[in-house]
């Protein structure tokens, strides 16, 4: 800035030379008016030297007022001097202020003509462009910037030119930086005569500002949209701020809640303990989080998971709290759902295994506790499998709900029933009256089973129960898992001794069940140890009495111990996956054997193999028939396929699409002990079967009992039927002469059992086939 004293020096000589210059020419010019004539008389002696001196006067006056005057207008010229040169040297001085400020400042100064070239561009300028001044000034945007964006620039500065008026907007540029936003502030660049000349501008980079703006609208955004209540309170507890989750959980609005505190929603379910733990944990650790119950506005109560926040300022000066909180009702009640499941059957609504499990240990420290007894009745239906595979798993659980109720029935409120699962139950009693209390409660339990189900779409439902006890603490046991598997042992001895009876626990049955551990384990090395055989049973045709197929039977030489019974072993390989390897080792020595035979010029026999019923689900036994006929060069004829009747029952269409693949093969199949289950005379139409076996229950009761019992009479109505759906007929378990003759008076087609032959070796049957087509070679050679 210029001072008042360099201002004044500066102004006075505009005046003070013209002044001087008229004074001093009137002063000069009066004196030489006045005075002159008379000085010129006094000097001269005569008159024309008198008109010399005058000449000389006049020349004179015009020489010292030409002098006054270039005094004059010299000291004039340099007062105009000195004062152009400080106005430049100010302005000089304003231009250096001003261009240190324009260099200075952070944002981007520049000026532009008319035509868009720069005329001026800051330090700023030139580094956001990445160029020199030099490069800069006289070229335009499309210089500098991508064409798409020096359009736009060049249109934006068109519109300032073109309004006069100064204009703010955004702009996203390409700079040295990046793609940057800046706010651009322009303005016109007028002239000397008020004329537009140009505009200027000022442009600052708000990448940074609208990021943080984004940043904070999307916390606006989450806060007031998030499904989780949110507060904030200052740091007395005063609520500032609530979003709209807050009021929709909580019913307070705004107007209710702002200025408030948090103690408008306690529910009065916690102490001030609870409160003071909260506030001190917030205090030491700034953070806390926890299950609360809380009041809405309509007074209900609710479970919310809370997590409160304490905020402070850059120096950890506490400034706010922020609450958020999640409404956990449904999570309480899915939570109980959960629970609900997780302990208790969903069918029957009875306590679960898990469930059972605790509650026995319950029962079992109370009676020691009070030294009273405890047992336990564990409960297995007898026959539910086969109504279940018949008529189908939703009436099969219909019957299970019935059981339950039916058994509930029969316990006392204080008594303990629960399903283990499948057709499994367990009831826990404590006995006042010891053992033979828990007989009787055994026996009303059977009854209750024992009595007929009705069944959805007619007809009833006939199931008893095998039922194993175990008394505690009469049996040594001294906890739940001990009990159950001392019942369970038991429950299989009642089943052993012909099911529908009930077993209490003996310190034998120990030793049975680790028998069946160790045979268990024994069995599935049995295979890789290869100690399984096939022993052969032959079939006679029942006119001639001559062979004419066999039935492979599997044994196991068990090493260290010899030959198991089948009946000890394959049910057990039935309930695991091990009936799969060893069903298919069968079918493939089946098809070995039928090979040794064809090799050393015996009669083809046709040999039956049974398939059990998981071999049968598993869905590729058309497969491993098909590769062992293929690997060992057997016709399929020479196979026969044994199924049983349950097996039919489960999954028809299933069934009906395997039965298909099988016949496809060529091998024939069989039905084995028609008649002793779910009988359905439906799929004897329906499925591609060869053969019906008589059960030997039926043949037993050929020649023996009461005049007018059932087995003959059933006989004589299998056979029959059979016939007249064009299946052929073998009897099964046939042991005397007159049982043979009665099968072969109603027309049945073959013959099995000890009368004609036991289970023995190939070698055995084949020396029995040799013999056999002996007297056959002797009749065609005999002329």
């Amino acid at each position: 800035m210029t001072s008042p004293t360099r201002r004044a020096a500066a102004a006075a000589p505009s005046h003070t030379p013209a002044g001087l210059l008229a004074i001093g020419y009137a002063l000069f010019g009066v004196v030489w008016i006045y005075f002159s004539d008379d000085w010129l008389l006094a000097m001269a002696p005569n008159l024309q030297i008198f008109a010399q001196l005058g000449q000389g006067k006049g020349v004179a006056f015009v020489l010292a007022t030409s002098a006054l005057l270039f005094v004059l207008a010299q000291r004039r010229e340099r007062a105009v001097a000195e004062r152009q040169r400080i106005e430049q040297d100010e302005k000089l001085h304003v231009l250096q202020l001003l261009d240190a400020i324009a260099n200075g400042s952070p944002d981007a100064i520049f000026a532009k003509d008319l035509q868009g070239r720069y005329v001026f561009a800051n330090r700023e300028t030139c580094r956001l462009l990445g160029q020199a001044e030099s490069i800069v000034l006289g070229h335009g945007d499309d210089s500098v910037f991508p064409l798409h964006e020096a359009e736009m620039l060049t249109q934006a500065d068109a519109e300032v030119l073109r309004s006069g008026q100064l204009m703010q907007r955004e702009e996203q540029l390409t700079t040295v930086d990046g793609l940057r936003v800046y706010l651009a502030s322009k303005g016109p660049l007028h002239g000397p005569d008020g004329s537009i000349i140009g505009l200027f501008g000022v442009s600052r980079d708000i990448t940074e500002r609208k990021r943080i703006e984004d940043v904070h609208r999307q916390w606006a955004m989450a806060f007031e949209n998030t499904r989780d209540g949110v507060m904030i309170a200052d740091d007395h507890g005063r609520i500032q701020a609530i979003n709209r989750a807050f009021t929709e959980i909580t019913g307070y609005t705004e107007a209710d809640a702002l200025g408030r505190t948090a103690k408008m929603l306690q529910s009065g379910m916690h102490d001030d303990g609870f409160y003071e733990t909260m506030w001190r944990a917030l205090r030491v650790h700034g953070h806390w989080q926890g299950e609360i119950w809380n009041r809405r506005k309509g007074g209900d109560i609710y479970p919310e998971w809370l997590t409160v926040s304490a905020v402070g300022d850059t120096s950890g000066k506490l400034t706010h709290y922020v609450g958020v909180f999640t409404d956990i009702t449904r999570v309480k009640h899915s939570e109980a759902q959960l629970d609900h499941l997780a302990h208790y059957d969903p069918l029957t609504g009875l306590p679960n295994r898990s469930l059972l499990h605790t509650r026995l240990e319950q029962t079992l420290a109370r009676a020691a506790r009070h030294h009273t007894k405890a047992a336990v009745l564990y409960i297995d239906l007898d026959g539910f499998k086969t109504v279940n595979d018949s008529r189908g798993h939703p009436v099969g659980d219909e019957l299970l709900v019935c059981i339950s109720r039916r058994l509930r029935a029969r316990l006392r409120e204080e008594d303990l029933l629960g399903r283990l699962g499948g057709d499994e139950f367990l009831v826990v009693v404590e006995l006042p009256g010891g053992p033979a209390e828990v007989a009787g409660l055994a026996r009303d339990l059977l009854a209750a089973v024992a009595e007929p189900v009705p069944l959805p779409g007619g007809g009833d439902a006939y199931l008893t129960a095998s039922i194993g006890i175990s008394v505690f603490p009469d049996d040594g046991c001294s906890n739940a898992v001990e009990m159950l598997r001392d019942a369970d042992a038991a429950m299989y001895r009642a089943k052993d001794q012909g099911r529908n009876r009930f077993c209490f626990y003996t310190s034998d049955l120990n030793a049975e069940a680790q028998a069946k551990l160790e045979l268990e384990a024994a069995l599935s090395r049995a295979l890789e140890r290869d100690e399984f055989r096939l022993h052969y049973q032959p079939k006679v045709e029942a006119l001639s009495g001559r062979i004419v197929g066999a039935e492979a039977l599997l044994r196991w030489q068990r090493g260290g111990v010899g030959l198991v019974s089948p009946g000890q072993f394959i049910p057990i390989a039935e309930r695991s996956s091990m009936i799969l390897g060893i069903g298919a080792w069968v079918i493939d020595e089946a098809c070995r054997q039928i090979r040794r035979w064809m090799d050393a010029g015996q009669p083809v026999l046709r040999v039956a193999v049974n398939v059990a019923a998981r071999q049968f689900a598993a869905g590729d036994l058309d497969q491993v028939l098909g590769d062992a006929l293929i690997r060992h060069g057997v016709s399929a004829e020479h196979i026969e396929i044994e199924l049983t009747e349950s097996m039919l029952m489960e999954r028809p269409e299933i069934t009906a699409a395997m039965l298909g693949k099988l016949k496809a093969l060529g091998v024939k199949l069989s039905l084995d002990d028609f008649g002793t289950g779910y009988s359905s005379l439906g799929y004897l139409h329906s499925f591609p079967i060869d053969t019906l076996k008589i059960d030997q229950s039926f043949v037993r009761g050929i020649g023996v009992g009461v005049q007018g019992e059932p087995a003959p009479v059933l006989v004589d109505a299998i056979i029959a039927l059979a016939h007249r759906l064009g299946l052929s007929v073998v009897a099964e378990g046939v042991e005397t002469a007159e049982q043979s003759d009665y099968l072969l008076r109603q027309g049945c087609d073959e013959l099995q059992g000890y009368r004609f032959g036991r289970p023995d070796t190939a070698e055995a049957l084949q020396l029995r086939l040799a013999a056999q087509a002996q007297p056959a070679m002797e009749a065609q050679l005999t002329p």
